[in-house]
């Protein structure tokens, strides 16, 4: 192992120790012809015990290929976009490439510094998971750029024609309504994220389908719509402010993270998340099956969300044309919080149990 003060290496300190050209250790490094194989192996070795690292900025002036693509997410603290920015490194580096991440904490001023790296040249293409069209996003052009850019986990702004590749929020929600209908819940509050965003619109447009689809047969109403950031802190805010206006059967929170903050309220209320009130969350994140209750929630494909995103960037660097959108199913995990919740009749439907349980 290279001590940590070691100074990589150059291609002429190579080429003065071998006694060798320096365009003979640059073909050979680089896998070019005109080296014969017995001279590339000793090229090869002497690159090794001197600790040579390639000099990409060099090699871009060169075959004017930038070796590195950045992935931009607002909170690396939620374990979807870790799983997605996984994926998306491998697909890259099987490519040739380097992922740069950047972690924006949703502050408007880091999303400009990394649209600004893509602007200077100084990646080749980046991968948006944040939203960049809504309330206290910076403006963006996106038309000169629009063949380096892909959105992977959230929709591209709407007329711009770039790529995005995502999960269906609508059918999330509309799972999520289905099985609340199930469960015998009459009366649901939704806990969103922050005013204006898309994601959390559509999946609350899913339940509505849901609830418009079983009829009044089985009435279902949504009794309360919040908003507020993505984050515990939310909604544990958002659920204590709707306790003081209702106490509805279920809570369908918009992310697991809003999820976890409404089952800390539940709990400091008396409320036993399942029995006393069923809780669905979405993104199906480990958290959700490591609270006491484990919690009903809709899971994205986020590493092949990752990977398609790498994909399809890559050919757009390819052939400078924004690729085809993909748009991927989500799947419904019922867990305690909601399987637990109603009681079967005589008929075999789920039906409520008529009271709360103190946890």
């Amino acid at each position: 192992m290279l001590p940590g003060w070691f100074v990589a290496a150059t291609i002429k300190e190579i080429a003065v120790r071998l006694d060798v050209s320096a365009a003979t250790v640059s073909r050979a490094i680089n896998g070019l012809p005109g080296v014969g194989d017995k001279m590339r192996r000793r090229i090869l070795k002497a690159a090794r015990e001197m600790g040579y690292v390639p000099d990409f900025n060099a090699r871009a002036l060169v075959s004017g290929k930038v070796p590195f693509l950045g992935l931009v997410v607002p909170d690396i603290t939620n374990s979807f976009f870790p799983a997605l920015a996984l994926a998306a490194e491998e697909e890259a580096s099987l490519a040739g490439y380097s992922l740069l991440l950047f972690n924006t904490n949703w502050r408007p001023d880091r999303l400009r510094q990394a649209f600004d790296l893509l602007a200077s040249r100084r990646v080749a293409g980046l991968i948006f998971s944040e939203p960049i069209d809504e309330p206290g996003s910076p403006a963006f052009n996106l038309e000169p750029l629009a063949s380096s850019v892909v959105f992977a986990g959230v929709e591209a702004p709407p007329g711009t024609g770039v790529c995005s590749v995502r999960s269906d929020d609508v059918d999330g929600g509309h799972q999520i309504g289905r099985h609340l209908v199930g469960r015998g819940v009459r009366t649901v509050a939704f806990v969103g994220g922050p005013e204006g965003s898309r994601a959390s619109a559509r999946r609350l447009e899913g339940l509505r389908l849901a609830i418009a689809e079983s009829g009044a047969k089985i009435p279902m109403e949504i009794v309360s719509v919040t908003s507020g950031p993505w984050t515990g802190e939310s909604g544990y805010g958002q659920a204590s402010s709707m306790l003081r206006r209702c106490v509805p059967d279920a809570v369908f929170a918009a992310n697991d993270l809003l999820a976890v903050g409404v089952m800390q309220c539940l709990k400091e209320s008396g409320i036993a998340t399942g029995r006393g009130m069923a809780l669905a969350g979405y993104d199906d994140t480990p958290i959700v099956s490591m609270v006491s209750t484990p919690i009903t929630s809709v899971a994205q494909p986020e590493a092949r969300i990752g990977v398609e995103a790498v994909r399809r960037l890559l050919g757009q660097l390819e052939t400078g044309e924004p690729a085809q959108g993909l748009l991927l199913g989500a799947t419904l995990k019922p867990r305690a919080s909601t399987l637990e919740f109603g009681s079967a009749d005589e008929t075999g439907t789920p039906v409520p149990d008529g009271g709360l349980n103190v946890a």
